[in-house]
């Protein structure tokens, strides 16, 4: 898995753009909080995107569980960031509204770990379904889990 460029980070800018468009007083804490971390994990990766990503083979067989909350706090590039950012900000802040920020906050924390544990449950099942051990290397990173799992 190949580090992003640091050259302009047009998707950045946009997503900077639609935050400050609809106006950071009109974001809830904990939706902002989100958005937050993961901009911040993007301009300052705790570790290199492989050493960050999730898969069977990191995760289950070298037991590097940390992955589990590193991966979807990392993504692979600006656009991939604004992607799931932006759908962040739009389902945070009618969530967080409807469920209040307490709730919304365990609903992100859960759904964050949750997910990954489903992908590696998936991932593990495919690779001995289909007899290709080489499923389980595949890596993963990103935000969107979570994000499918509030819809």
């Amino acid at each position: 898995m190949q580090r992003r460029s640091r050259g302009i980070n047009t998707g950045l800018i946009l997503l900077l753009s639609q935050i400050f468009h609809v106006g950071i007083n009109n974001i809830p804490p904990v939706t902002l909080a989100t958005l937050a971390l993961n901009i911040w994990f993007f301009l300052n990766p705790q570790k290199p995107l492989y050493s960050s990503c999730l898969s069977v083979e990191k995760c289950y067989q070298q037991k590097d569980w940390q992955r589990l909350l590193l991966s979807p706090l990392h993504h692979a590039d600006d656009w991939h960031l604004y992607f799931n950012m932006a759908s962040m900000l739009w389902k945070g802040i009618n969530l967080e509204r409807r469920l209040g920020s307490r709730w919304f906050a365990y609903v992100i924390t859960a759904f964050s770990v949750l997910t990954g544990v489903v992908y590696l449950l998936l991932q593990f099942a495919v690779a001995e379904f289909m007899d290709e051990p080489d499923f389980k290397r595949s890596c993963a990173v990103g935000f969107s889990g979570v994000l499918f799992a509030l819809k």
